[in-house]
């Protein structure tokens, strides 16, 4: 028997989204990708064992959070990079980015993602056209330490 339509679980939609750093203040994105890791293999050729080859997890790896959003009035993101080229040191901060959906009529965090350690290593600003008009776009690329899936309640 089928399940009923009213308990077919629906995906999340990824309309929504923040990116929350600890220190700055929480901007709402319009793409985020590298939302990923990988578990680098290494491989151990056993002699005499000629069946197979001896395959054991080594590294664990994140690729770099990019980040995209209309240019707004925010500046923190811009001033967090420029650290770097100031002083020569920039301060590593925790964060998330958090999917927000509409769950029973009312937009709530459905999934938090948690990186460490994480610094700003790219910063793009808008292309700027006199003649087009669009939405003037600017983009952050965050490295980090680690990305972890945290449970909403």
């Amino acid at each position: 028997m089928l399940p009923l339509a009213s308990s077919v679980l629906q995906p999340f939609t990824t309309a929504h989204f923040v990116l929350a750093i600890d220190g700055l203040a929480s901007v709402n994105f319009s793409k985020c990708s590298g939302l990923a890791g990988e578990v680098a293999v290494e491989e151990y050729q056993e002699g005499g064992e000629n069946r197979f080859t001896h395959r054991f997890p080594s590294r664990a790896s994140f690729p770099n959070l990019v980040l995209t959003q209309g240019a707004g009035p925010l500046q923190e993101l811009w001033d967090w990079f420029a650290e770097f080229s100031v002083t020569g040191l920039v301060a590593p901060r925790d964060g998330t980015v958090v999917l927000m959906s509409t769950v029973e009529g009312a937009l709530v965090p459905v999934r938090v993602w948690a990186f460490t350690r994480g610094w700003p290593v790219k910063l793009t600003g808008p292309d700027l056209d006199a003649q087009a008009s669009a939405v003037a776009v600017e983009a952050i690329e965050i490295a980090h330490h680690g990305l972890v899936l945290k449970k909403v309640r």
